[in-house]
Parts: structure tokens; C-alpha cells; sequence
């Protein structure tokens, strides 16, 4: 079930969404770091985002709420709100 939400949420950011695929239900990493140079700031805070949830932690990728937020567009940030209030992992 989470793994669903989680497909669902990140469909919401078609651009992030394409870096993973859902079928095989991983990450293309060489393509989400590649994509991270290219990006805008918002993309990225985004797409870290969602990389701390897949693993389970902001380590790798070293996503920062205070960051985001600071950058995100209401969409965005909406989205970050949404799952604060009900958390899951995949």
C-alpha cells in the first residue's frame, strides 16, 4: 500500500517521477544524479525529498526541510505537508 501512495504522490511531479520506475520499483540513480546538476532549485528540494523517503532517510542526498520550504511553490510544499501529516515509506 505505501508503495502506492508513493507512485501516486510522485506522479504529481512528472519530472521526478520519470527518474523511477514503478514496474521494477527503483530509482535509476546515474539518471536522478545527472538530473540533479540540471534541475531547478525547487526540482531539486523535490526530488531529495522524495529520495529520503525511498530510502528511508535524508543521508544520501541530504534533503533539508528548511531549504525546501524556502524555495518550494505552494504545490509543492503542499505535497511535503500532505504527507507530514500522514507519513509512510515505501
Amino acid at each position: 500500500m505505501s508503495d502506492k501512495r508513493f507512485f501516486q504522490m510522485l506522479g504529481r511531479v512528472p519530472r521526478v517521477k520519470n527518474l523511477w520506475d514503478e514496474q521494477k520499483r527503483e530509482l535509476n540513480i546515474d539518471s536522478f544524479e545527472s538530473a540533479l546538476g540540471v534541475m531547478s532549485t525547487g526540482e531539486v528540494h523535490i526530488a531529495k525529498f522524495f529520495a529520503s523517503l525511498w530510502f528511508h532517510n535524508n543521508e544520501k542526498y541530504g534533503f533539508d526541510l528548511v531549504d525546501a520550504i524556502a524555495s518550494l511553490d505552494i504545490p509543492e510544499r503542499n505535497l511535503i505537508i500532505e504527507w507530514m501529516e500522514n507519513p509512510f515509506w515505501p
